[in-house]
């Protein structure tokens, strides 16, 4: 009896086959799998910013004519409401406007330290496409909180091209790196950008993530500034108007 037979005659043959096959097969799934959430994701990215990009070129044609824009919208305002209502109004639009801009500002410039770390630490531990990953991370970044997380994905698929090893190291290093931006630096940054302590950001970012998703997410912070601007308006009208002092 040859090698064979005796393989065949304990079922050991069979056996290696059937795990072959189940192996083949799992793997394959989980490739399909991989290769589709990798396409979609790289689908979402390029739209959202393929829109972000046909955002900020109406957004140089509205600076362009920024000052035409602003005495028109005034001239509207003052048409139509009276005098001191329409004061009110503009005043208001100023603090909204100085919250936006601080809020754009700030998260800039975390998105700038963040993608600066990812270079510096990717680049220390010897990763592959170091360039191309910190941009990736650092522009996801500009979502608050959650943008490292959905700049991970795409990051780890790249590097998982190059060493599967690697892309576990790179997957670990942007967790902590989300987590040291959105417990610390973001809220640090924001908070003085827009006057919202870190547990209000935190908090506005969950509220219009699982309400309007990324966009909910991204106008998230400044939106919770400007409500708490109304809010804290409101009390000190109706104190004043009780003669009431706190």
């Amino acid at each position: 009896m040859d090698k064979v037979q005796l393989l065949d005659k304990y079922g050991v043959t069979k056996y290696l086959e059937e795990t072959a096959s189940t192996f083949m097969s799992n793997l394959t799934r989980y490739l399909n799998t991989g290769i589709n959430f990798a396409f979609l994701t790289a689908v979402g990215f390029t739209s959202s910013f393929m829109k972000f990009l046909l955002g900020f070129v109406v957004s140089l044609y509205l600076l362009k004519d920024k000052e035409i824009l602003i005495l028109n919208i005034k001239r509207l305002i003052y048409a139509i409401f009276k005098k001191e209502n329409a004061d009110s109004l503009l005043k208001f639009s100023k603090e909204a406007n100085s919250i936006f801009s601080g809020f754009v500002i700030g998260k800039f410039i975390d998105s700038v330290i963040i993608g600066f770390i990812c270079f510096v630490g990717l680049s220390i531990l010897k990763m592959p496409y170091v360039a191309l990953i910190s941009l990736i991370v650092g522009v996801t970044n500009m979502i608050p909180y959650f943008g490292p997380l959905i700049g991970m994905v795409p990051a780890f698929f790249i590097t998982l091209l190059d060493s599967p090893v690697k892309a576990f190291w790179v997957l670990l290093f942007i967790i902590i790196l989300q987590q040291f931006d959105g417990l610390y630096l973001g809220p640090k940054i924001l908070g003085k950008s827009v006057g919202l302590s870190p547990l209000l950001i935190i908090l506005s970012i969950l509220i219009g993530g699982g309400t309007f998703g990324v966009l909910g997410m991204f106008l998230a912070v400044p939106t919770m500034a400007i409500v708490i601007l109304l809010a804290e308006r409101f009390i000190n009208r109706r104190l004043k108007e009780k003669d009431i002092k706190l």
